[in-house]
């Protein structure tokens, strides 16, 4: 085959796909979610690393992933928007809360 005929043959789809790093960050994410929609307090073990913000140092990466744009970026927008939303439903705002910080982080976690 020439140079000339690979350049007329259909290109194969490409999977999108989300890195390792990444899909970890979502799950932290959503763990804590599903932490917050059970009882947070319900479910406490009582150990720093286990009951840490751990899912809301995930979300800070996350949001600097969406920042940064592109088609990665779309991606994991919409799988944190599904998981935001839930949040939001779960937890109510915190009083006096800085209105251009990280949201997630003033939120009482009901």
């Amino acid at each position: 085959m020439t140079e000339q005929d690979s350049r007329e043959m259909p290109h194969r789809p490409r999977v999108a796909r989300i890195g390792l790093h990444t899909q970890w960050l979502l799950r932290s994410w959503g763990h804590i979610v599903k932490r917050v929609e059970v009882g947070f307090d319900e479910i406490a073990t009582g150990r720093p690393h286990c009951d840490g913000t751990e899912g809301l140092d995930a979300r800070d990466q996350l949001e600097s992933l969406i920042r940064r744009g592109g088609k990665r970026a779309e991606r994991i927008s919409v799988q944190v928007t599904a998981l935001d939303e839930r949040f939001l439903r779960a937890t109510s705002p915190q009083p006096f809360s800085p209105v251009d910080a990280n949201w997630w982080r003033y939120r009482n976690l009901d």
